[in-house]
């Protein structure tokens, strides 16, 4: 007789739900409380185009100040503390991460103008959840989290199931996107897009990072375009950052790093991630560029070891002038 006993141990923003007899597992909800803002985003916060230690150049002079609306997370559901995030994330909103066999749940709130949500990639969902505005040629509705109304809230629910896990050749942890899908091209422009970061299971820490690195960085290469088309409104950046301006890439000698790359927008969006000084494991092969497309997703590893500090860009010559360019970091 299979006899189990049942135990909810809540830990923070998871909870955990033991199985205790034969065929037990842990089975984990992990919770994420996730807002839609109004923001003023700053794409060059020094004020400077810190690869050539110059002034930023025209036309992006003095028009690097932007509208934006972002995802932000905070503590718990009373949606009154943000959350801490890594500064390199930039405009992205927060990592959304969970192991294999793992379910979601994003507690939204929509603080902005218009009526968004959350759409994910990767993860096993229902059409309730799925966060997409559209209608089936069959007569299909949308699903009731498909838009969120001003002021309006929605809890998503998604499942880390073992479709949305590191195949046989990936690294033991892969990246997908998240954004918003009522008018998903002009809201993503706008800023609502973030990481989700799913573990093979039995490789994860209780948080959900993998057990095979010791530091980690999502960079999304993308065109935001501020000004309908005017060039001193495209913003070609780097998490939401321009001309040198994107902080905190920084590592010790010796790690394993592991980055995720995402790539977003329109045409114009064809991307080549490139590091100086490094290069990469990707799919079994070393490079040092990665071919990013709109919509695309791209996880590699590195061994920080040779300090210094090094260019990461992208390779189109337009993009390099236009300050899709930063640096990381390799500290001895």
């Amino acid at each position: 007789m299979n006899t189990k006993a049942v135990l909810l141990v809540t830990l923070g923003v998871f909870s955990v739900v033991l199985l205790f007899g034969a065929n037990s597992a842990a089975q984990v909800t992990r919770h994420y409380y996730i807002a839609a803002e109004n923001v003023n985003w700053e794409y060059a916060p020094s004020g400077r185009d810190l690869i050539h230690s110059s002034l930023i150049p025209k036309p992006w002079t003095n028009f690097t100040r932007w509208k934006k609306t972002r995802y932000v997370e905070y503590t718990d559901g009373t949606f009154t503390a943000p959350k801490a995030q890594p500064p390199w994330l930039g405009v992205l909103g927060p990592i959304i991460r969970a192991e294999v066999g793992d379910t979601i749940q994003v507690h939204f709130v929509n603080r902005a103008d218009g009526s968004f949500g959350i759409h994910p990639h990767g993860v096993r969902y229902t059409k309730d959840n799925e966060g997409a505005h559209y209608f089936g040629f069959d007569g299909t509705a949308p699903g009731a989290g498909a838009q969120v109304a001003p002021g309006g809230s929605f809890t998503y629910t998604w499942i880390a199931d073992d479709d949305s896990g590191p195949g046989p050749s990936d690294p033991n942890s892969i990246v997908w996107w998240y954004h918003s899908h009522v008018d998903e091209p002009q809201e993503t422009n706008a800023g609502l897009l973030g990481p989700i970061i799913i573990t093979r299971k039995g490789m994860a820490n209780a948080d959900a990072t993998p057990k095979d690195v010791n530091r980690e960085f999502v960079t999304m290469f993308m065109i935001f375009d501020e000004a309908a088309g005017a060039e001193r409104g495209l913003m070609h950046s780097i998490n939401g950052f321009i001309f040198g301006n994107l902080p905190g890439l920084v590592m010790n000698l010796g790690e394993k790093v592991r980055w995720y790359l995402l790539g977003m927008g329109n045409e114009i969006d064809l991307h080549s991630g490139h590091w100086h000084g490094k290069t990469v494991r990707f799919h079994g092969r070393q490079t040092d560029v990665i071919e990013l497309l709109p919509g695309s997703m791209a996880t590699v590893d590195m061994n920080a070891d040779n300090a210094g500090t090094w260019l990461y860009h992208c390779h189109v010559a337009d993009h390099i002038d236009a300050g899709m360019i930063a640096t990381y970091t390799i500290q001895p």
